[in-house]
């Protein structure tokens, strides 16, 4: 395996990646928000593969009707595959990615923390950009739009239906204090004014 495979491969692994650090973040904190956007994320992707198998999205896969036809290149831009066949015509990584930043920009836009998370909205927004660029030019063309589309309406509808109290709000707490006593690790973590995780 070249550079270029190893950091493809691990492009292809980052929606991943992020949603297990958003998961393990919010488990570490004791709260179940990451665990329900990972729940949001797997209903919306049942969607995006469901609308990928209509036969007008596999036809972009295998338009000659041959056993084999672009199939081989679809295999080659998809982590997931059941026996040598892809779990999704679309790409899920456009998808996820497109999940969290709707779900993460209407939760900063409503509790009006775009300031603050400015750094944070740049990043996402790249991400999504640099993934559509590189399925359109390698697996989807214009079809990215689908995941594009599904990822970011699921994500801004989940955290609606979720509502404010479950959402996964990114900010910075000032009365979160960690330290290292006698080689212990230990947090003061406070939500609304009450400590929750004292030293």
């Amino acid at each position: 395996m070249d550079f270029k495979e190893f950091f493809i491969l691990i492009y292809r692994m980052m929606p991943f990646m992020i949603v297990s650090f958003l998961v393990i973040s919010s488990l570490f904190s004791g709260e179940l928000s990451g665990f329900l956007l990972l729940v949001g994320i797997m209903i919306s992707s049942l969607i995006t593969i469901g609308v990928s198998h209509m036969d007008f999205i596999k036809e972009l896969w295998n338009p000659s009707g041959s056993p084999n036809g672009e199939m081989e290149k679809m295999v080659e831009c998809s982590l997931l595959t059941i026996n040598n066949s892809v779990l999704s015509y679309l790409p899920l990584s456009t998808h996820t990615i497109a999940f969290i930043f709707g779900y993460f920009i209407y939760a900063i836009v409503t509790n009006k923390l775009v300031v603050k998370n400015a750094l944070f909205i740049a990043i996402i927004t790249i991400l999504v950009f640099i993934d559509m660029v590189y399925n359109f030019n390698s697996c989807a063309k214009e079809y990215v739009i689908i995941p594009l589309i599904i990822g970011v309406f699921s994500g801004v509808l989940w955290a609606v239906i979720i509502g404010k109290k479950n959402q996964m709000i990114p900010q910075e707490d000032g009365a979160s204090k960690c330290s290292v006593t006698k080689g212990l690790y230990k947090c003061r973590i406070k939500r609304s004014g009450q400590v929750i995780a004292p030293i």
